[in-house]
């Protein structure tokens, strides 16, 4: 007994069987100290060097790709909050880049659809749609989904051409009094189709109301039913502003402002309020923006050019003039009465009620 006891203390390591393990360092060791340095040292397979360079060149390739799939990663993960922060359009667009570069990526072209549907890019979504969707496997739940939305369009386009049709039926000589109360008519007709766009509809009739209360009690009735139509809300801020509530006139404008600051319409309007207010500095950056934005939207040029002349940059006012000359847009009269100092702002931007 005393003899195996001896052989088990001298012959202990457990990987060689042939010396004793090295407790100098750890009392609890069971390997000797050249196995010790053996396991320690990790030896690499031969074969791994066969491999090693196939990997090193594949480390270099990721390694050069990441900063791009991060970039791509972060439009697609921040989206959204890009969008609350006012860049609706610059987030649709490179978010439609992105997809681009990843045309089979499922979850980027729903996403591009979504986001377009939610903040009421109707035409966007639809080029999307059949650009970047058609033809993918969806999950069940993301394909009611986008079946709902391809409903929405069909109605929506279905609408249009409905109003084109009318429109094109009617010709340009067709009496303007006769044509309006043909159009509210038709209008009021697709109101009680449950298969037209609703707000579209409510829309155009604000367009051929008789009355600024009914022009106003129609795009109301829009954005209940479509809450992010900026157009309309733009509109009602104009309104709004010409009965004199600049207050609400400006919520109106914000409201858009808060998902697109660059939206051509509101960027006017808060430019109108500013130079009604006397903050005519304030009131180009504005309408510069918006010109910037969209030089064709409805009186932007107008608003501009108004802007520079209150701002004393009579030379950039006048190249503005001469722009709306060539665009078959020239200056109303009334807009020459006001840069003549002929009319006040008040009186321009604001319909006041006569005693």
């Amino acid at each position: 007994m005393e003899e195996q006891d001896l052989f088990d203390e001298l012959f202990d390591c457990e990987m060689c069987r042939q010396a004793p393990a090295d407790t100098t360092e750890n009392p609890h060791s069971r390997l000797c100290t050249r196995c010790r340095e053996q396991a320690i040292r990790y030896p690499i397979p031969w074969f791994f060097f066969l491999f090693a360079p196939i990997v090193l060149i594949l480390t270099v390739i990721a390694y050069l790709r990441m900063p791009a799939d991060l970039s791509d990663y972060r439009i697609y993960a921040t989206a959204e909050k890009q969008i609350e922060q006012g860049m609706l359009y610059d987030t649709l667009s490179n978010l439609e880049q992105v997809a681009k570069k990843h045309p089979h990526s499922t979850d980027l072209a729903v996403r591009l659809v979504t986001l377009s549907m939610d903040y009421g890019c109707y035409d966007y979504a639809a080029y999307c749609m059949n650009t970047y969707l058609a033809g993918k496997s969806l999950s069940d739940v993301t394909y009611g989904e986008m079946v709902h939305y391809q409903n929405v369009l069909n109605s929506y386009y279905d609408t249009l051409d409905e109003l084109q049709a009318l429109s094109d039926r009617l010709g340009e000589e067709t009496d303007q009094e006769l044509l309006a109360v043909i159009i509210r008519e038709k209008l009021d007709e697709l109101n009680r189709d449950p298969k037209m766009w609703k707000p579209l509809i409510w829309y155009y009739k604000a367009q051929f109301s008789e009355d600024p209360q009914e022009y106003k009690a129609c795009l109301q009735n829009c954005l209940e039913e479509n809450p992010m139509d900026f157009t309309a809300m733009a509109d009602l801020g104009t309104r709004l502003r010409r009965d004199g509530d600049l207050e609400g006139a400006k919520a109106y404008y914000e409201q858009v402002l808060r998902y697109e600051k660059k939206h051509a319409l509101a960027c006017r309007g808060m430019a109108i309020l500013k130079l009604l207010d006397g903050e005519t500095q304030e009131a180009l950056t504005w309408a510069q923006t918006a010109y910037e934005s969209s030089p064709d939207a409805t009186y932007v040029r107008d608003t501009y050019l108004i802007a520079l002349s209150e701002n004393g940059r009579m030379e950039e006012a006048r190249q503005i003039k001469q722009e709306m000359q060539e665009a078959g847009t020239p200056a109303e009269e009334d807009t020459e009465a006001l840069l003549n100092g002929e009319i006040t702002l008040r009186e321009y931007y604001i319909e006041e009620e006569t005693p």
